[in-house]
């Protein structure tokens, strides 16, 4: 795979006026314009996409995604067959396969305060070995223990260890969209998206990074204004009101000035363990050292790809 251009992808159902101008904003940077491509992947596929855009739209049919394995990666909590993160996994994991080397994947109620925002996280993280998946958290469970979370869904898809995270902000090295891919070669369906992505890199020596930045990335929380001017580089979830979204980035934008000194806080890094963590889990940030000989991979694709066994239970009702 020599492709080494980005994608960052917006998941929506039908998108909304303001994420569309932010993501035509980013497309227009010229910081991002001659190695990033910016996609907004639309669920209803009945919507008109607008003409004359910087951004790619696109629309998959339902049934292409359900025939090549791709669905039902949120079905535990809403009950559909294929999303827009059905979707857009099939496509920057098969459609797109050869074409980019990273994926951002950002639902739109994620709030990212401005293009610098973006580019700062972006050229941090993207380059090959810096990460392969970039996510909220990494919370580990060594033993297969059921009783807490959405564990008990797991069974039957992953042997443990599992792990889990907010995923409505993610970034996707190519190394882990072609173990998911390999995944549903075999399986022939997602598991849900909150321990699927951890899983998968963790299960196959992949390198998880949480930045600091991505640390209000929450299941439900009212944002403020003042928390947005407090964390001008971090993205924030959930940021539902578009009209909030589009009033916080024209305050920023008016109150920036220039840092006296830059601030770099270290990410939590993480690679799978032979054994298993001692003692209670570190708090943020943390350094997890790997036990495996050496690091993993700086490019290429997933070495040894895993092999999962065919004899699993089905995974949730027939489509």
């Amino acid at each position: 795979m020599s492709a080494k251009r980005s994608a960052v992808c917006y998941l929506t159902r039908v998108p909304d006026p303001e994420t569309i101008e932010f993501a035509e904003q980013l497309a227009r940077d010229s910081r991002l314009a001659s190695n990033v491509d910016v996609y907004i992947m639309i669920d209803d596929n009945n919507y008109q996409i607008p003409s004359n855009s910087p951004v790619h739209f696109i629309q998959v049919n339902n049934q292409e995604c359900l025939a090549n394995g791709y669905h039902s990666s949120n079905k535990l909590e809403m009950n559909k067959d294929c999303i827009s993160w059905d979707k857009a996994i099939y496509y920057f994991c098969r459609v797109k396969q050869r074409d980019y080397s990273f994926v951002w994947l950002i639902e739109d109620d994620t709030f990212i305060p401005s293009a610098d925002a973006f580019v700062f996280l972006h050229e941090k993280y993207s380059k090959d070995g810096c990460g392969d998946l970039i996510c909220q958290k990494n919370e580990e469970n060594l033993h297969g223990d059921t009783s807490g979370w959405k564990w008990a869904d797991v069974v039957g898809k992953f042997q443990p260890p599992w792990y889990h995270s907010m995923v409505c902000a993610i970034g996707c090295s190519r190394k882990l969209l072609d173990a998911i891919a390999n995944y549903v070669q075999q399986r022939h369906f997602l598991p849900f998206i909150e321990y699927m992505f951890n899983t998968i890199a963790m299960q196959n020596r992949l390198k998880v990074v949480n930045p600091p930045e991505l640390n209000t990335i929450v299941f439900r929380e009212n944002w403020t204004w003042e928390n947005v001017r407090q964390r001008p580089n971090n993205w924030f979830h959930p940021f539902k009101n578009e009209h909030i979204r589009r009033e916080n980035r024209q305050k920023l934008c008016n109150a920036w000035q220039p840092p006296t000194q830059h601030v770099d806080y270290a990410a939590n890094v993480a690679h799978q363990h032979n054994y298993p963590y001692q003692g209670q889990m570190p708090q943020y940030p943390y350094f997890m050292e790997s036990s495996q000989a050496g690091q993993p991979p700086n490019g290429g694709n997933v070495v040894s790809s895993l092999v999962y066994r065919p004899n699993a239970p089905p995974p949730y009702p027939p489509h």
